[in-house]
């Protein structure tokens, strides 16, 4: 079940479940250029290694993870997060932000493993030089597919994951000023009244997906340790760089 308390039309908030992007979808991803896609962080890492690869297949690690240097170089383009920062050596297994980047990749289909190495398919070659289709496919896997919920012990599994256009639409319409992720859980709730657990929608949403390709920053810096640290968050630049969002037709909730 869905609520109605949200502004949007039944068909719109359907659109932003079940076709994201697509004709009639409130919120509509840009058309950007090479540049304007690079200064993304997720995709900068995603085109940095797919570059690599299309120089030729990377040697895993006997355990078959991507070498620390390698790691460490993909990190330091991307969004840090105070957990990964603790662990001096970047590690594939201790930084999640890479461990998601294997995940899409491999999940979109734009890269392979055999025989301990890891190289492109032929989805990659052919993306790899067109950013916009490569943008696409990335995005709508994270908006449409991707499982927040894989590193953590929460239960519910639909929590942060349903819904999550309309999630994108509330850091726009709201992400101007540091807002605590209860504001947002408390107005997804609204329009998702039939989840058991709300209590992981926060770091789902916004420290492990929108943070991680940049639409927003989260307080973790030294001087924001405190209550709430690491809770509240800013949308960025990126954001409505990359979308474009309409208003709800009865805006008189908003």
């Amino acid at each position: 079940m869905i609520s109605i308390d949200t502004g949007f039309s039944p068909d719109e908030m359907y659109r932003m479940l079940y076709t994201p992007f697509e004709t009639g979808c409130p919120v509509q991803l840009r058309t950007l250029t090479d540049e304007q896609v690079e200064q993304i962080p997720f995709m900068h890492q995603v085109l940095y290694l797919m570059n690599m690869l299309s120089a030729g297949e990377l040697k895993l690690t006997a355990k078959g993870y991507i070498p620390p240097k390698i790691v460490e170089d993909l990190y330091m383009m991307g969004t840090r997060s105070w957990n990964t920062d603790w662990f001096k050596q970047k590690s594939e297994p201790k930084t999640e932000e890479i461990k998601v980047l294997r995940v899409v990749l491999k999940e979109c289909g734009l890269i392979k493993i055999r025989l301990g190495k890891m190289s492109l398919t032929a989805k990659g070659q052919k993306l790899i030089g067109s950013r916009n289709e490569l943008l696409r496919s990335v995005i709508l896997f994270l908006m449409q597919n991707y499982n927040t919920g894989w590193l953590d012990l929460h239960e519910d599994m639909e929590v942060g994951n349903v819904g999550r256009l309309y999630s994108l639409w509330l850091l726009h319409r709201y992400g101007d000023v540091w807002r605590h992720t209860d504001f947002y859980t408390a107005e997804y709730a609204k329009a998702f009244p039939m989840m058991d657990d709300y209590s992981a929608y926060g770091y789902r949403v916004f420290n492990r997906l929108f943070h991680l390709i940049g639409l927003c920053e989260v307080n973790e810096r030294p001087e924001d340790r405190g209550p709430g640290f690491g809770r509240k968050v800013l949308k960025t630049s990126v954001l409505d760089m990359m979308f474009e969002f309409a208003e709800p037709e009865d805006n008189l909730t908003r």
